[in-house]
């Protein structure tokens, strides 16, 4: 008999509460936008999803049971979004610094 609990959004902010975290700053630890976990937590952001449960040391599975499709991700590498991660940062960094002209 599997006796896993099935975790909800609600457990979930409780529990990273609980460790003195913060989903902006969980996302910020894994280099993604402030909101992407945020969005993770409601079933708008694999990337987001991943970082929570990375971050509270729980198996993605178990968190995000029925939240997310099985595919390529489930093996192997966390996410692919890593580098259009960084090229969006990136951006974003260039954007700050152009002039209005």
């Amino acid at each position: 008999m599997n006796t896993t609990p099935k975790w909800d959004r609600h457990q979930i902010n409780a529990e990273i509460r609980r460790r003195g975290m913060t989903l902006t700053g969980i996302a910020r630890d894994a280099g993604l936008y402030d909101s992407a976990c945020r969005a993770g937590i409601i079933g708008a952001s694999r990337a987001g999803a991943e970082a929570i449960a990375k971050a509270l040391d729980v198996p993605f599975r178990e968190l995000f049971p029925d939240s997310y499709t099985r595919g390529r991700h489930d093996e192997g590498k966390d996410s692919s979004n890593e580098r259009c991660n960084e090229r969006a940062k990136a951006r974003r960094g260039v954007d700050n610094s152009r002039s209005v002209a």
